[in-house]
């Protein structure tokens, strides 16, 4: 494969050299926020493409920089690391506060990024914290913002909804975004309670919730099972909708029996309970393989490295600067091995996936997919 010098952080590769990836998140033990997702399901891609020749012959090595979600200070020194490694193109970061606060060592490293983040507008592209060399796997919170009121209001028929989030960016930017949403409807939130991420006592944010019909919570999974579990103990049977620390809390038993049977997740593919074949034959792979039951931010992973791989044969190239342009107005399809998404297409905002799912909790642990949602493309921000 044919690679041209430029001014990218990755240097030039020979035909019988390995393709570099680097992976900027973290694994089960090394936070308190770490889990197994990420990794496993980039390493399935790796192996399923090397076991197949690898990328025009070159083989995918995968390394990894932990990088804390909650402690986007580290974010910048944790970017360098991965950029000492000399890769062609990174994944990650797995919050959007660490894109923001990594953006100006992004742009000066010239490195493809293909986030795995829950991001929002902040991050678009030709926006204060957008980058040209960062694209973002999962659909935008504001897809996840208006999915979940569309589920509250139309299919749960709820009109008094509560609404709780961290207070960092993650849970107040979703909070404020959810009742921006709600008030064209004509509705106002029962109450907002913002807490700290770390918080293990929700009780008084709890009981600020009852009157609600459905809470939407955008929280991570410790906080979000406290919450569940409080409700039940506090006699309150309020139908939860969440984001990905759904699926997160469900399959690390952080929340279980009656708790569980009150909770939505708002996510990009549900890898078990999936109406898509190839989705569920992945959940099955990666339960047989890792005895647990994948998030979708497993799936996402394993798809970050199929659409950088597309980018790679789009560009004929493994030099940086090459790969970026490839990834500007790509189409990535299960054609190409993507197993969470029925494609994705980069936007003018440098988003890639415009569908959102909403799967059921029962009290069993397991996850049925209720309905889907597609959202269009968006425009890049404007400066």
């Amino acid at each position: 494969m044919a690679a041209c010098g430029g001014s990218g952080g990755g240097s030039e590769k020979g035909i019988d050299e390995p393709i570099k990836m680097v992976g900027l998140w973290e694994v089960k033990g090394e936070s308190a926020a770490a889990i197994d997702d990420y990794n496993n399901g980039a390493l399935m891609a790796v192996e399923k493409i090397n076991a197949a020749g690898g990328i025009k012959g070159q083989k995918i090595v995968l390394e990894r920089v932990p990088a804390d979600p909650l402690n986007p200070q580290k974010a910048t020194g944790q970017f360098l690391q991965a950029v000492d490694k000399d890769p062609v193109v990174m994944l990650g970061f797995t919050a959007s506060s660490a894109l923001l606060a990594s953006k100006t060592q992004v742009d000066r490293a010239g490195i493809p990024l293909i986030s795995l983040a829950s991001a929002s507008s902040p991050l678009r592209f030709g926006g204060p914290g957008g980058s040209e060399w960062f694209w973002v796997v999962q659909p935008s919170d504001e897809f996840k913002d208006q999915a979940t009121v569309r589920f509250a209001v139309e299919q749960l028929k709820a009109t008094k909804i509560g609404l709780m989030g961290t207070n960092e960016s993650y849970g107040m930017t979703n909070t404020k975004a959810v009742a921006a949403a709600l008030k064209q409807r004509g509705l106002t939130p029962v109450a907002t309670r913002n807490y700290d991420p770390t918080a293990t006592d929700l009780t008084q944010d709890v009981l600020a919730m009852k009157g609600s019909q459905a809470v939407i919570a955008f929280t991570y999974p410790n906080p979000l099972a406290v919450q569940l579990k409080q409700f039940v103990q506090n006699g309150m049977k309020i139908p939860t909708i969440s984001s990905s620390s759904a699926n997160i809390a469900a399959n690390n038993k952080l929340v279980t029996g009656e708790a569980l049977s009150l909770l939505y997740g708002t996510n990009a593919c549900a890898p078990v309970g999936s109406k898509n074949p190839a989705t569920n034959a992945f959940g099955q792979e990666y339960l047989r393989r890792f005895k647990q039951i994948p998030t979708d931010l497993a799936a996402e992973s394993h798809d970050a490295v199929y659409i950088a791989k597309a980018a790679i044969e789009k560009a004929g190239s493994t030099e940086p600067e090459a790969i970026q342009k490839a990834l500007n107005g790509i189409t990535v399809t299960p054609q190409h091995g993507i197993i969470c998404a029925a494609q994705y297409k980069t936007d003018g905002a440098h988003f890639m996936n415009h569908t959102v799912s909403i799967q059921r909790f029962g009290a069993d642990g397991k996850s049925t997919e209720m309905i889907t949602y597609q959202f269009p493309p968006t425009e890049a921000a404007k400066g």
